[in-house]
């Protein structure tokens, strides 16, 4: 749970810390500001489930503190677009003239009012039983940071579930998936992860999963790795690609031309990937100890070559390509630097852009496992797999990354 305490009386902030470790509230995710300013400037930046604000709170730093300052902070958080507001609001103050003419302004913006004695326990009553109920809300709406989703059970998230996130797989009831559920190691704060396989390939299920767990986790970030077909001579086997744009190359309409010969007059809707994470994708694919940490952490046969990221355009499609001619073909007609193929992409990118989840991104990352022509095999694909899931392992412990 992820606390916020508002509040410029040092000893009074201690005894709330005291008071929740006490109480078996982990304070990792507890935050101290000592003036409105900060604290507003920390709101926007990240999600508290639970405020704490003194009455008696100075505006910026060197300001002098005003018996109304914490309501006025309240007030402006709330006009504060940016901010996502915490579900609940407790004013804790050790100021006894203060209560009453307090107490009706706060209890008319829907927070709590108690008044902090150090040689008094109801103060801290309230404020476990307050930090308990979040908690137990939160348990139950299991929000986590980012959801994986892949196309293929294998290998594709075998290759996510050998990551070192200390899984532990769940089932719910009258639910057909599988959720296995992990935690990100980062240095700042661990990252909660949740991934999932469909039990069928191709864009409708890839479509209709990625829909269904953005609504019940509401993750940051939606993500799918695997596999893909990359364009020969553009990439090589292995190679990671992180799609930008994405579209799915059947949309259009199939015609006649002047000669009467069936024509297929394309028209695809491409999805951009958000531009703060190309920038540390193309920051990590230009990372040399990162890459050849990647191709080190892999011990059986490898394809030549020196490991590259590409990001740049992938197409999706209902249908698997086999024939190098009709690879080329979408690349000339739609896009002429297209670098990869597959077929769920596009309907994770859509399913994100649809849903009604605030500050949610969806991203792609598949890795080059055949050429999408006669030679296509089943050779490499263990090990694309592998270099997918690794380089997103090193996106997300990237401290660059918000969630």
């Amino acid at each position: 749970m992820k606390i916020l305490i508002v509040d410029d009386e040092y000893r009074k902030v201690e005894e709330i810390f005291n008071v929740l470790a006490d109480a078996g509230i982990s304070c990792a995710g507890v935050k101290h500001e000592t003036t409105a300013q900060a604290a507003r400037i920390l709101l926007r930046r990240q999600d508290y489930d639970l405020l704490i604000i003194d009455l008696h709170l100075p505006a910026a730093i060197g300001g002098k503190p005003d018996n109304e300052g914490g309501i006025t902070f309240l007030d402006m958080i709330r006009l504060d677009e940016k901010v996502k507001l915490p579900a609940s609001v407790l004013f804790i103050t050790g100021r006894e003239e203060l209560i009453e003419s307090a107490y009706t302004k706060v209890i008319e913006r829907g927070a709590i009012l108690c008044q902090y004695h150090s040689d008094s326990d109801e103060w801290k009553k309230i404020l476990i039983g307050r930090a308990k109920y979040d908690s137990q809300r939160l348990a139950r709406d299991e929000q986590v940071d980012v959801v994986i989703v892949t196309a293929l059970r294998n290998p594709e998230l075998d290759a996510v579930l050998n990551l070192p996130y200390q899984w532990i797989q769940k089932r719910i009831k009258d639910d057909p998936l599988t959720y296995h559920y992990g935690k990100i190691p980062r240095i700042d704060s661990n990252i909660s992860v949740v991934a999932v396989s469909p039990n069928r390939k191709g864009m409708p299920s890839s479509a209709a999963v990625a829909s269904k767990l953005a609504l019940m986790f509401k993750p940051k970030i939606l993500l799918m790795v695997g596999i893909c077909a990359g364009i020969r001579d553009k990439c090589s086997l292995g190679d990671i690609i992180v799609a930008d744009p994405t579209w799915d190359w059947g949309s259009g309409k199939h015609g006649l031309d002047s000669n009467g010969s069936p024509v297929f007059h394309a028209a695809p809707r491409q999805v951009p990937l958000n531009s703060a994470l190309s920038q540390v994708a193309s920051d990590l694919a230009n990372d040399e100890s990162v890459m050849n940490g990647i191709r080190k952490g892999w011990s059986e046969e490898v394809p030549g070559g020196k490991l590259k990221v590409h990001i740049g355009p992938m197409a999706s499609g209902a249908s698997v390509i086999a024939d190098d001619r009709s690879a080329r073909l979408i690349a000339i007609q739609q896009h002429r630097e297209l670098i990869a193929i597959e077929m769920e992409a596009y309907a994770v990118m859509a399913a994100a852009e649809y849903t009604s989840i605030p500050n949610l991104t969806a991203m792609i990352i598949k890795s080059v496992c055949d050429f999408a022509d006669a030679e296509k095999n089943d050779t490499w694909q263990k090990y694309a797999s592998y270099t997918s899931a690794a380089f997103a392992d090193q996106l997300f412990r990237n401290s660059n990354i918000s969630v």
